[in-house]
C-alpha cells in the first residue's frame, strides 16, 4: 500500500513542490497519491531521500518484516569487523599449519 498522501502531510510538501524535488510533473505525483501509478525504482530511491518511511511506502507490516532483516550501519560495522578479525585467525592458523609453504625450483632463465 503505497501512502504517498501520508508522506505529502507530514513533511508539508505539495504536489508541486515535491514534483519539483523529484523533477517529475505534478501530475505523476497526483497518480501515486490516487494509487492510480506505482512509483519506479529511481523515484521510491528519491522518496526515500526525503524522508519517505518504509510503512508510508508499503504499510506497517511489510515495514515490520523489512525491519527484521535492515540493520543498523554499528551492526553492519561489527559484523565487518567479526568477519575480518574470523579470516585473520584462519589464515594465521593457515600460516602456522605450514600451509603456504612452498617447494621452488632454483630459477633457471630460459635462452
Amino acid at each position: 500500500m503505497f501512502n504517498i498522501g501520508s508522506f505529502l502531510a507530514r513533511t508539508g510538501y505539495t504536489h508541486e513542490s515535491l514534483a519539483k524535488k523529484m523533477q517529475c510533473s505534478p501530475g505523476l505525483i497526483g497518480m501515486y497519491a490516487s494509487q492510480k501509478s506505482v512509483p519506479s525504482y529511481e523515484k521510491i530511491e528519491q522518496l526515500l531521500k526525503l524522508g519517505m518511511t518504509i510503512e508510508e511506502m508499503f504499510g506497517q507490516e511489510a515495514a515490520e518484516q523489512t525491519h527484521l532483516f535492515v540493520q543498523s550501519e554499528g551492526e553492519l560495522r561489527d559484523e565487518a569487523n567479526s568477519f575480518k578479525d574470523r579470516v585473520g585467525e584462519a589464515f594465521v592458523e593457515l600460516l602456522n599449519g605450514g600451509f603456504f609453504k612452498l617447494k621452488s625450483k632454483p630459477y633457471t632463465p630460459q635462452s
